[in-house]
Parts: structure tokens; C-alpha cells; sequence
């Protein structure tokens, strides 16, 4: 990601306390975020690009994103004769098999498609190597998507990228499909099934001044994004770890924003510290919960279940490790309320 203006010295997505400025990386709140839940990326995919995969048998794959360029020295100077350049990518990742890049942007960049590209490329040389190639090579980029968080009305639906060699007449086609994330509002947001972005709707309020209706709005935004979350979990769209990390995500970019551009108002500290109490409380209720039925029914396979749902597996996967069947598994979960709490 390139252009935050988030960007300052720590990479912890955990706000500090009280008035002290906050800086957070929103890359690293990226990650963390849409690691969460895959089930959520999933629908983000199917939403953006108009997929079909299923959030609950998908087999999801996150790639790395670092990808290491070699110089030699020919490129560098004779005092430093081997160096190493990194080129990080925001997200990179394979369901069955096809891979996916989602790259965030605050600002517009006109040279974002390179950009785009030129990580795809990487991707498909880490591919490559160490393999035989002398047979002929299939240069394979990850299917790109672009969200642009702050306001760019030139900006298409699909940025047109087409691919060709000097003095030749042939291209390749090269789409980069776009969330116009400045355009959505929390309802919007949840009808296409973007929630791993609710909480990065609140960029806009950079922009507002700092007044009265400035705070309100925020506020208001807050409250918003909290009961969309709410009512998310409540009707099993998401589930218990996903619920938790939107609320820190929010609490983070908030705090930020707070901090840097309305003077730590101490009415948008108010909310935050209420959404922080209702945080916690849900984080002790499912850990009690879940202890308590391992306990009560006093066996090892169910205390499993329990572990891994809290470790963020799907009922698919669970099955396959404690051997038995994913209906089981379902129905063990909705009984003990993990699953949908609070219906």
C-alpha cells in the first residue's frame, strides 16, 4: 500500500491509552484484519469480482507477499557489490488454487496499474524459480483488485492495462477491477458483503474539519460501523474472532484519527471507551462459554471443537481433524451457542 497517510513509526495495531497521539501502519491493520476470518475475505472476492466460491468448503491459501529482487554488480556500486531490494505486495492469496492480489490506495496514483503488475510479476518469477524453464514458460499473475479508500471521481470501475511487446501489434488484456470505497456507506458496505472494510470507511472523516458536526458525524459513523457488526454476528455472517478484530481495527483508525486531526476530542474518546467495554465483555462471555461445555460434557473431542472454532476453522476443517462429521460439528456449535450466539 502506498500513499497512507497513516503511516508514522508503529506497526501495532493496539492504540495507546489516554491523549498521547497514536500511530498505527494501516498495511499492518490491513493484514491483520483480513487474516481474521476466511470466510469473510471469501465473500469480499465473490462480492468484488462476482465469483461463486463457497465461504465454508473454499480452501483458502495466504501467499506471501515479500518478495525479495536480487542485484548484481552491475547495477550497484563497486563498494557495495550485492544488495537486496524488497517489494511488498498488501495482500496475496489462493482460493482452490487461483491466486488473488488486493492491493489498498489512499491517494490516486496514476501509476498504480504498473505498480499492480510489477507485483503480479514478482509473484509469478517467485513461481518460476528454481524450476526448469528451458521448455517454455506460463507467466501467471494473480487476478488483481484495487481499493481506493480516499476520492478520485476520474477513477473507472476497472482500470484498462494492456500487456504488449515493442513494435508489436498483439496485447494481452489486463483488467484491475476497483472498490470505490469513498462511495459506500455501512449499509452498502454489508449488502455487497464487504465487511472486512467497514472500519475503513471512518478515512473519510480526515478530511472534515474539526467542529461540531465534524465529531457528530464521526460518532455517528462509529456507531454505525458497531451495529453492523452486532448484527452481523447476531445472524452468523461472521463469527466470534472477526466480530472482535473489526471492533479493534475501528478502535485504531479512530483513535488515529482522533489523535491527528480533531485534538483527541474527549467525546470521540467517550465512545471509543464504550465500544472497548462491550469489546471486552464479548471476548470473557465466549471464552467462559466455550470452557464451560468442554467442562460440562467432560470429553476431549468436544473441547476440540471448541479450540479449534476459536482458532478460526471452519466446520470442514474440523470435521477432518477430529473425525467427525461437519454436520455434527454444526450442530454441536449452534447448541452451544458458538456459532450464532445471541439468537
Amino acid at each position: 500500500m502506498d500513499n497512507a497517510d497513516y503511516d508514522e513509526q508503529k506497526p501495532d495495531i493496539k492504540a495507546s491509552e489516554g491523549s498521547k497521539p497514536v500511530n498505527i501502519k494501516i498495511d499492518k491493520v490491513i493484514k491483520y484484519l483480513f487474516s481474521s476470518e476466511k470466510q469473510a475475505l471469501i465473500r469480499l472476492v465473490n462480492g468484488a469480482l462476482g465469483e461463486s466460491y463457497d465461504p465454508d468448503t473454499t480452501e483458502l491459501i495466504e501467499l506471501n507477499t515479500e518478495f525479495i529482487h536480487h542485484r548484481t554488480a552491475s547495477d550497484v556500486p563497486e563498494t557495495d557489490p550485492f544488495d537486496l531490494d524488497r517489494i511488498i505486495a498488501d495482500m496475496m492469496f489462493s482460493l482452490n488454487g487461483v491466486t488473488y492480489h488486493i492491493e489498498f490506495q489512499t491517494k490516486a496514483d496514476q501509476t498504480i496499474a504498473i505498480r499492480i503488475i510489477g507485483y503480479g510479476t514478482e509473484y509469478a518469477l517467485s513461481k518460476l524459480r528454481n524450476k526448469d524453464v528451458r521448455g517454455g514458460v506460463v507467466f501467471e499473475l494473480p487476478v488483481p483488485v484495487l481499493i481506493q479508500i480516499d476520492k478520485d471521481e476520474g477513477l473507472a470501475d476497472k482500470i484498462p492495462a494492456l500487456i504488449k511487446l515493442s513494435g508489436r501489434t498483439e496485447t494481452l488484456k489486463f483488467d484491475i477491477t476497483v472498490i470505490k470505497l469513498w462511495t459506500y456507506d455501512v449499509d452498502k458496505l454489508v449488502t455487497r458483503g464487504f465487511y472486512l472494510l467497514l472500519p475503513f470507511i471512518l478515512s473519510r472523516h480526515r478530511k472534515r474539519k474539526n467542529t461540531g458536526s465534524g465529531v457528530h458525524a464521526l460518532i455517528s459513523d462509529i456507531h454505525k460501523i458497531e451495529k453492523a457488526i452486532t448484527e452481523l454476528y447476531k445472524s452468523g455472517k461472521i463469527f466470534s474472532n472477526l466480530r472482535s478484530d473489526l471492533y479493534a481495527a475501528t478502535d485504531s483508525i479512530v483513535r488515529n484519527i482522533n489523535a491527528r486531526y480533531y485534538g483527541n476530542n474527549l467525546e470521540i474518546d467517550r465512545e471509543l471507551k464504550k465500544m472497548e467495554t462491550t469489546r471486552a465483555l464479548f471476548a470473557s462471555e465466549i471464552e467462559a462459554k466455550g470452557v464451560a461445555k468442554g467442562e460440562a460434557k467432560g470429553e476431549a473431542e468436544l473441547t476440540k471443537i471448541i479450540k479449534l472454532h476459536l482458532e478460526k476453522k471452519t466446520p470442514k476443517e474440523i470435521s477432518k481433524e477430529v473425525g467427525i462429521s461437519s454436520k455434527k460439528v454444526t450442530d454441536f456449535l449452534k447448541k452451544s451457542g458458538l456459532m450464532e450466539l445471541g439468537q
